[in-house]
């Protein structure tokens, strides 16, 4: 597991659009993006639907922070601790990705959960001590659920980029 880092909101969006670029200049409807580069392994599609995924789930988090911030009472919440194969951390169920997608609805699916993600940052007051139980982390607030973002899409560009046949047949970048 990444260690979160500590940087004010405002450098944590900064380094989250960093990496949204970088992810959106590497990826192309190619046949490289649809394939999985082993049976247990996640192809290029997979890791960008992923990604959607867990920005939506961290939005989802810190609304709920708000609304408990604001006073309503809800429900505890019900998280399964995370599972590691090999000393790798798995990937929680409601993240993983669903398949069946197709290039342009993966880039709606994108700039949706940013978009998702932005809007709940914009109304968050990170001064807010709640915690929300991560399945990696424990209980964090929301602050650290932004932080937990900023490692999570560099991590799995590089297993992307992985994917991505380089210039000489036969090899990968």
């Amino acid at each position: 597991m990444h260690a979160l880092p500590n940087l004010s909101a405002e450098e944590m969006l900064a380094a989250l659009e960093e990496s949204r670029s970088v992810l959106l200049a590497a990826i192309a409807d190619e046949p490289w993006f649809w394939v999985r580069p082993a049976p247990e392994k996640w192809a290029p599609a997979e890791i960008v639907e992923h990604i959607a995924r867990v920005e939506e789930s961290a939005a989802r988090v810190l609304r709920r922070l708000r609304r408990e911030a604001a006073g309503e009472t809800l429900p505890p919440p019900q998280v399964a601790p995370g599972t590691f194969k090999d000393g790798k951390p798995q990937a929680p169920p409601i993240v993983q990705p669903k398949g069946g997608l197709s290039f342009d609805e993966l880039l709606q699916l994108l700039h949706q959960s940013r978009q998702h993600l932005l809007e709940e940052v914009r109304a968050f007051d990170f001064s807010y001590g709640g915690r929300f139980p991560h399945p990696f982390y424990g209980p964090i607030t929301g602050k650290e659920w932004l932080a937990s973002l900023v490692p999570h899409e560099p991590h799995h560009l590089q297993q992307l980029l992985a994917c991505k046949p380089s210039a000489a047949p036969g090899t990968f970048a």
